[in-house]
């Protein structure tokens, strides 16, 4: 087994969850190298300890303390974790074998629970191209849709297989070190943190690296626990609209960032538009019903109106243009 590092994204403050994460690293059949712990400026360590972890700080930044911790990771493989996982013995050993083996360049686990559960809001993803049950490529995990949404499939999670995926939760992922610090997720980070909530910065960060040419999957049978803190979230007081206005602003960029703007053929960036359009029509028409339902209470039209108005806005600004040359 190849060494390893683990890089931990934490406030602190996740107590009892935040130990089984380190009852489950402490418990590994193989063990890491380093494992690095980063903490945003002005927050104290967790009480729970491995005994040999190493405590970094940055500035608050859900992105930031992703990056911060390639800074104190010097082995080929690195582990991404948040304080709210548990998992088995094997799990590590599991999600390391494609990378040894040189199929993939980063993997995870599977977490449906991220999926769409209740008919309405399968019905609603599938119709406004938001997101959607896979039917014709059941071979990946998930697949990014020309509307900027993605598609999604299940499966038997004892079964031995990989899928290659184009999106994961960032929960928990490994990945070649090189390849990580090749992504300059920092480039990213201004946009998706313009508005503090970096909403759908896992979504990025995959399509990123499959768009560089690398590839990345889910080890079926890599089961673990995602405990779900949400201490982000209490923290920082995100409400509903503010979370809504920046995954719709979101979308908005990484759309024409990552799928519109790297299409040269010109037939194809036509479809782009196209289902871009539909996706917009249609959620429109979405959030209105919503809306109407609510009698009025229901702030997702208007954050839809301006999320997408300020990434349109966005893409069009000199600083966007910066962007991109940076990240070539």
């Amino acid at each position: 087994m190849s060494d390893y590092s683990i890089a931990i994204r934490t406030l602190g403050k996740a107590g009892k969850k935040y130990q089984k994460l380190l009852d489950s690293i402490k418990n590994s059949s193989v063990s890491p190298i380093k494992v690095i712990v980063v903490l945003p400026e002005g927050y104290d360590p967790p009480k729970e300890r491995l005994g040999y972890e190493t405590f970094v700080y940055c500035a608050k930044s859900m992105i930031g303390q992703r990056i911060e911790a390639l800074k104190y990771i010097d082995t080929e493989y690195t582990l991404f974790f948040d304080d709210d996982i548990e998992f088995q013995p094997d799990f590590i050993g599991k999600l390391l074998s494609p990378l040894e083996k040189g199929l993939f360049d980063c993997s995870t686990g599977p977490l449906f629970s991220f999926f769409p559960h209740s008919i309405a809001g399968k019905i609603a993803g599938t119709l406004t191209a938001s997101v959607s049950f896979s039917l014709f490529r059941r071979d990946y995990y998930v697949k990014i849709l020309r509307s900027g949404g993605w598609s999604y499939h299940t499966f038997d999670t004892t079964e031995d297989r990989y899928y290659p995926t184009e999106s994961f939760a960032w929960t928990c992922f490994a990945i070649r070190t090189d390849v990580m610090s090749d992504l300059h997720m920092e480039v990213e980070q201004k946009w998706l943190e313009r508005f503090e909530y970096a909403n759908g910065d896992d979504r990025v960060m995959a399509y990123k690296l499959i768009k560089k040419g690398y590839r990345a999957c889910v080890v079926a049978n890599a089961t673990y626990i995602h405990n779900d803190a949400k201490t982000a979230i209490s923290e920082n007081k995100i409400k509903e609209y503010q979370s809504r206005f920046c995954m719709y602003y979101m979308h908005s960029v990484f759309w024409h960032r990552f799928i519109h703007i790297p299409e040269k053929r010109v037939l194809f960036r036509a479809m782009n538009r196209v289902c871009f359009s539909y996706w917009k029509c249609s959620m429109i028409v979405y959030c209105m019903i919503k809306f109407i339902l609510s009698g009025g209470k229901d702030k997702r039209l208007v954050a839809f109106i301006e999320g997408t108005r300020e990434g349109k806005c966005f893409v069009r600004s000199n600083e966007y243009k910066k962007l991109d040359c940076s990240s070539d």
